[in-house]
């Protein structure tokens, strides 16, 4: 839920964004005020405030003093001509100054400014270890007048017992702030009306005299221009008193906008977990897409829960009544709203949320039927690292690697860790690691070894930002046969987040990061891999033009590259944010029609199955330097056409998020999970299943394990998806393994493959021994994923003929299309039912 609110909402405000509790606070009531943590919150004590500090990195600012917003001064920064980094006024970090706070505590906390452009709510912790980088919680609108920021933070992470925050300044232009406040969520807390059964407060809006209900909130993301504005017009049923909220929607192009409870104290209702709740609400809508949809909220804030369903338009009041799944454990509070998605207007009122008895015999799953949605697991012992480099070997086992796993006293101690993964009896075998691999680039060679190279040199320094790692030159490859790393030669330079691609002759193309100076790197570098070597720059084409840091760059079926607009870390390239790349001749051409090209980082990419037809499909994504709410955006590309642009599909189900896993099923399908809205924060629990040929896409169950940053995933040779790892911003680290097993493995019988060569040739014509309705087979390469990502995927058709239980296949002649290596070969019957993957080498 989570939601930037601003006090009125107006046509200029389009974006309704979705933030980490942050809302745009009305002035204060006269209410009692809580005890404000924050020494000398009103900046008067001092020739410099006292307790305070002009904090930051890179552009400099100046500081100054000018009017107050309820005093006699107020802190000036400006930034006249920005080029990185940020400024910020931050509590001083010493024990005397920085608020002391308890662990497991929530706290509240304020910020009086103005701005000439938008700014960022950032928030440091304390522990043992001393200071770190806790989280960013929202982009905030520029500001002619004094506003009041106001957040609510998550749960304080164990160990931690100090906090400092304030608004950072990240663009030519010039803040003030004012008036800090801080204080516990529970020291405030306004006595909840008397209720009958209804746990709604204010169920018929009736109270409150500003421009939204008491106890409610707009909330909603994208580019729509929504508008909202409260209405005496109501059903003939309402009781006295009653009122309406309608929603305006005109111009949409993303996003969504809805009322939902308030997340202030007392406002959303609070539930028991593993009990169940029946919702109401009275509505009418000229919008052709209009919905019901849940978030809930637990220790560690509030997510996005479910959707509930579709609301069909309508000229004239109705009620809906939806029963909610059962209450999770560790959930609290809840709150639902009606979300509209399309131009024209929606007005609800009579809202309502009762406990209900639990039906003694639930019936089937209301997820759905696992022969048509599939299902997950999590398997129960933890993986012994922080898996943030993940790839299939050739026997079928996992390549888990770590380094030093962002954990910058795990880097200090020279603390490197990997380990094999064994998916059959779930066992761990330790790989000792030579250097940081920690943000590698890495893939599997012709040979089924596995490269990595790249990684961390040094952490960053304290007065350096969270992104300014130095990137390392060190290059090792492993090998399945002795489980262990052996090194190359270094690369020419250094790459942090660096992006390696497989080329048609089994060489390697690598691009993007950071060098040994912390600064994007401009060199392009390829490896031989018949000599086990990385090429002098001269011996390469060079575009000296930085790709980013991990660039989603795509081999072609005629020997180009195609950077497909994905990435890591703030805004896309410029120009249209994708282009074509010849890497023989250095020459690159933008490409059009990607939307919102600046909110592509980390979303998820994928060479759409099957290989042949060249099409890449962009999904989500957000933009961790500003920290607005992640789009749902679809945007697929046809490269088989001689002028190539991106064309919307349909959207991707749910809230917009980005760090979603996005990956090829053997079934020819494509499967979208897991991801957040906000950087590395606000976890959004769907999925999806993309059909290539109908271009549209069916939720499913979601991934039971809440999963952002450094999270990767991989298809397994007996059709299972393993999904790992998460580094949200306390930087913890999930280490828990969630299966999914799709649809098709709920189907019975499978085809199988009973005989099949172990090499292959290009163009080489062969023969398959098999069992079942066979209809199509295919080779897919063993993913090698980071961050979501592995460009080097793929699912290639192999043509065959004949009938029954022996058919003829061939290879296709063009290793762009499928460069040497190992591969899974599988067949799929009639049913859509894929057999097991068999391992082949293409050669």
């Amino acid at each position: 839920m989570n939601v930037l609110r601003s006090i009125a909402v107006t046509a200029a405000a389009a974006l309704l964004l979705v933030v980490l509790g942050v809302t745009i606070a009305p002035p204060p009531t006269a209410s009692a005020a809580p005890e404000n943590l924050v020494a000398n919150a009103s900046l008067e004590a001092g020739a410099w405030p006292d307790c305070f500090h002009a904090s930051g990195w890179g552009s400099e600012g100046e500081w100054a003093f000018v009017d107050g917003h309820d005093g006699d001064r107020a802190v000036a920064v400006t930034i006249g001509a920005y080029t990185g980094g940020d400024r910020k006024l931050l509590q001083t970090e010493s024990d005397a100054c920085a608020p002391a706070v308890a662990a497991g505590s929530t706290y509240e906390l304020g910020v009086w400014y103005s701005s000439t452009v938008p700014v960022q709510l950032t928030a440091f912790r304390h522990d043992a270890t001393g200071w770190t980088y806790w989280a960013d919680f929202a982009v905030l609108p520029a500001s002619a007048t004094w506003s009041q920021a106001v957040a609510t933070t998550p749960a304080v992470p164990d160990g931690t017992d100090r906090m400092v925050f304030g608004l950072a300044l990240s663009a030519s232009g010039t803040l003030v702030t004012d008036d800090y406040s801080l204080w516990a969520t529970g020291t405030d807390e306004p006595e909840v009306p008397t209720v009958t059964d209804n746990l709604i407060v204010n169920p018929d809006l009736a109270e409150g005299s500003g421009d939204v209900p008491d106890c409610f909130m707009l909330a909603g993301w994208g580019d729509n221009g929504a508008t909202g504005a409260i209405s005496a017009d109501v059903p003939a049923t309402s009781p006295a008193g009653a009122r309406s909220f309608t929603i305006s929607m005109a111009g949409r192009s993303s996003g969504d906008a809805k009322l939902l409870q308030s997340e202030a104290p007392g406002c959303a209702p609070g539930v028991t977990a593993g009990t169940s709740y029946e919702l109401a609400v009275s509505y009418r809508s000229t919008s052709a897409a209009t919905g019901l949809t849940a978030f809930q909220h637990t220790a560690t804030g509030w997510s996005y829960w479910t959707e509930l369903g579709e609301l069909p338009p309508t000229s004239g009041w109705e009620s809906t009544t939806v029963a909610l799944p059962v209450v999770p454990d560790t959930v609290d509070r809840v709150a639902f709203g009606v979300s509209v998605a399309a131009d024209g207007e929606l007005s609800t009122t009579g809202y309502a949320l009762r406990a209900i008895t639990p039906d003694p015999d639930p019936g089937p799953d209301p997820a759905g039927d696992p022969a048509e949605i599939g299902s997950w697991e999590v398997l129960d012992a933890p993986m012994p690292v922080r898996a943030i480099h993940t790839t299939l070997l050739h026997d079928g086992r996992v390549l888990l690697v770590a380094g030093s796993g962002n954990d910058g006293t795990a880097f200090a101690a020279g603390s490197f860790t990997a380990v094999v993964w064994n998916p059959a009896d779930d066992t761990y075998l330790d790989v000792p690691v030579p250097y940081d691999m920690f943000c590698a680039g890495h893939v599997t060679l012709p040979d089924g070894k596995v490269l990595l190279t790249g990684g961390t040199e040094a952490f960053p320094e304290e007065d350096q930002g969270p992104n300014t790692f130095k990137g390392s030159r060190k290059s090792y490859y492993f090998d399945p046969a002795d489980d262990q790393f052996h090194p190359t030669a270094d690369m020419a330079g250094a790459h942090w987040y660096p992006t390696l691609t497989k080329l048609g002759n089994g060489d390697l193309w690598a691009a993007g990061g950071l060098d040994e100076k912390a600064e994007g790197t401009v060199l392009t570098e390829i490896f031989d891999s018949s000599e086990m070597r990385w090429l002098a720059p001269g011996e390469v084409p060079q575009t000296w033009s930085f790709w980013g840091t991990y660039p989603h760059m795509y081999l072609l079926d005629d020997g180009m590259l195609f950077y497909a607009g994905g990435h890591t870390f703030g805004n896309g390239l410029p120009g249209t944010g994708a282009s074509l790349y010849d890497w023989t001749t250095a020459q690159m051409w933008d490409v059009p029609g990607l939307r919102q090209k600046d909110l592509r980082d980390q979303a998820g990419s994928v060479l759409l199955p099957p290989a042949q037809d060249q099409r890449v499909m962009i999904v989500g994504g957000g933009n961790t330097d500003s920290n607005v709410p992640a789009i749902n955006l679809v945007d697929i590309i046809d490269l088989s056409l001689p002028a190539p642009e991106y064309t919307p599909a349909a959207d991707l189900p749910g809230p917009g998020k980005a760090y979603v896993n996005v990956l090829n099923l053997p079934d020819r399908t494509v499967l979208a999970a897991d991801g957040a809205r906000l950087n590395r924060a606000d976890d959004v629990l769907t999925a999806a299943i993309f059909d290539p040929v109908t271009n549209a896409w069916t939720s499913i169950g979601p991934d039971p394990v809440g999963r952002n940053y450094h999270s990767t995933s991989l298809v397994l040779p007996d059709g299972r998806v393993a999904v790992f790892g998460s580094n949200p911003a306390d930087n913890s680290f999930e280490q828990r393994i969630s299966i999914y097993l799709p649809a098709y493995l709920h189907r019975g019988e499978r085809p199988t493959i009973t005989s099949a060569p172990q090499t292959l040739t290009y163009g080489e014509v062969f023969d398959l021994q098999l069992t079942g309705d066979v209809t199509s087979a295919s080779l897919m390469s063993p993913m090698s994923s980071t961050h979501q990502t592995d460009t080097n995927a793929r699912l290639v058709d192999l043509p065959i003929v004949g009938a029954g239980d022996t058919r003829t296949a061939q290879v296709p002649a063009n290793p762009n299309l499928l460069p040497p290596g190992p591969y899974m070969l599988t067949v799929l019957d009639a049913d859509g039912v894929p057999s097991t993957a068999e391992w082949v080498w293409v050669q």
